[in-house]
């Protein structure tokens, strides 16, 4: 009897064992890509922990129209639909022919979200209405009229195009517009909208079955993954084999696997220790750079969509399947170092690096002070900056302290005209008491 339970017990842990073992092996091949051919990151949510930080929230919700399947399909509707009945009738594209191939691969379709609720009528609609807007977006007309929306409404349904859990597959626009150059031109109004006046080349259109590669960060053989994805490598689209260059020469030590923030000194203690912030003259590109007490900066426009752009690059950056230098994410934590008052920016803004079109400095200030909390795992880039910086500091520390000190003295004692006449009064009472003491202790002779 306990012989054949014994039995019993030895055939379950083998299954069982059996079972563990199959499941790590898959589990190793998916995360390896190994057996996969389509190995691309998804259209997916926003990372939990970014989504729930309340001070993010707001730029992470569409405002007027949903894309994709994650949000309110209903949102904006009527505009999506007429927008894509616009593009399908000035395209002579036929509904039906669209439908019936989509249709028909729809798993294919479903691969590229992190989700099944996709469908066959969200596809066609989403995707005509999103190449209608900005097709429409171009300098050229009034898109007032064409669209028939009002300005501010427009400009927030093109803040809703960069939400990352609000975009479309780019194969989507592709199977749309089959037209090289006019999707071409769309992407350059999708730029131009957001102030970025260079847009990388589209690669040429895949053949049919052919293979889809990983995607890594940088590689311009593949389409993007998403509109967001295209802008981010507008931003980037300088070549990062010239930043890093310089730093490859030296034996770099292994990168540190702690969430941080670069503690690289506001612009005032830079200031301070002689170090001159200027412009780059190449203004497609994030990269900063450091050479002879010279800290060159890229041009940044900043406006109401600044904070959808980077914190939803933020939160494309941190998503598991994107593998990425996290470039964006850490520039911005540089920024954030650089700016804490708005001094800080009056100095970038004079300097022809900030373009400030928002109300005053001190909104850009806190835009960036709220960007402080991004942690991200630190790159051989900002870290060789960092390190040139900081020995920069230290043959100048003296100074640094000096003017340290005098700013905040400036900050308790002269902020506003109170203090100063606080101050004043303070002083006159502190000479009055000495002149009074002194005739006491030395009383006029008669």
């Amino acid at each position: 009897m306990h012989s054949k339970m014994h039995s019993k017990m030895v055939e379950r842990a083998k299954i069982e064992c059996d079972y563990l073992c199959k499941t790590l092996e898959e589990s190793e091949k998916q995360l390896t890509g190994e057996g996969n051919k389509v190995s691309r990151p998804k259209i997916q949510r926003i990372p939990a922990y970014m989504a729930e930080k309340l001070e993010f929230q707001r730029y992470y919700r569409p405002q007027i129209i949903s894309l994709g399947c994650f949000h309110n399909k209903r949102q904006g509707e009527l505009y999506k639909k007429a927008w894509a009945a616009m593009y399908i009738r000035h395209t002579n594209l036929k509904a039906e022919d669209l439908f019936m191939e989509l249709w028909g691969n729809k798993r294919m379709w479903r691969n590229l979200f992190d989700s099944d609720m996709v469908d066959t009528e969200l596809l066609i609609v989403d995707g005509c209405c999103v190449l209608e807007l900005l097709e429409k977006s171009d300098l050229s007309v009034d898109p007032e009229q064409e669209l028939k929306i009002s300005m501010d409404k427009l400009v927030r349904v093109h803040q809703d195009l960069l939400i990352l859990d609000n975009q479309i597959p780019f194969q989507s626009l592709r199977f749309f517009c089959e037209d090289q150059e006019r999707l071409q031109k769309c992407l350059c109004n999708f730029l131009q909208v957001h102030g970025i006046e260079t847009s990388p080349k589209l690669p040429r259109k895949k053949r049919e079955n052919e293979e889809v590669k990983v995607a890594v960060d940088g590689d311009d053989e593949e389409d993007p993954v998403h509109l967001l994805d295209y802008l981010r490598k507008a931003l980037l689209m300088r070549d990062q084999h010239t930043f890093y260059k310089a730093i490859n020469h030296k034996k770099m030590k292994r990168g540190s696997l702690h969430l941080r923030k670069y503690r690289i000194g506001t612009i005032q203690e830079l200031k301070a220790a002689g170090i001159r912030v200027t412009k780059d003259s190449h203004n497609n590109s994030m990269y900063p750079s450091f050479k002879d007490g010279m800290l060159q900066l890229p041009e940044l426009i900043v406006d109401g969509s600044t904070p959808h752009i980077f914190l939803n690059l933020v939160a494309y950056e941190m998503c598991p399947d994107f593998r990425n230098n996290f470039d964006i994410s850490s520039f911005l934590v540089f920024m954030s170092s650089l700016i804490d008052q708005p001094e800080d920016v009056k100095e970038l803004r004079l300097a022809g690096i900030i373009i400030n079109e928002l109300a005053n400095d001190k909104e850009v200030a806190d835009l960036f002070n709220k960007m402080d909390s991004i942690l991200v795992p630190e790159t051989p880039l900002f870290a060789h900056i960092r390190d040139q910086i900081h020995s920069h500091f230290e043959s100048k520390r003296g100074r640094i302290r000096m003017l340290s000190w005098m700013g905040e003295a400036y900050n308790t004692f002269f902020r506003s005209p109170w203090t100063i006449i606080a101050l004043l009064a303070a002083t006159l009472g502190l000479v009055l008491t000495f002149i009074q003491t002194w005739f006491a202790i030395h009383p006029k002779s008669s």
